[in-house]
């Protein structure tokens, strides 16, 4: 996922059909979007700026999200 939050003029959204599903939980404000065909989580509207997006980089065309700097998260150290 970027790090950095993207508004919704700035993304293009593009799929074949009906085939992202959208999950919300908690407070119901982020809206989590995933492919209902392989459970990928492809972006997600968050909850501290409505209207801007996380975007997993593997789900842009022509992006080679294994070629970018890596950074791990290690949440469960928190």
């Amino acid at each position: 996922m970027t790090t950095d939050v993207v508004p919704r003029e700035h993304i293009e959204i593009t799929t074949d059909g009906d085939v992202l599903t959208t999950y919300q939980f908690g407070t119901g404000v982020a809206r989590h979007h995933f492919c209902n065909r392989c459970g990928i989580h492809t972006f997600v509207e968050t909850r501290l700026i409505p209207g801007h997006y996380r975007i997993n980089l593997g789900c842009v065309d022509q992006l080679d999200a294994l070629r970018l700097p890596e950074s791990i998260y290690d949440g469960k150290s928190l």
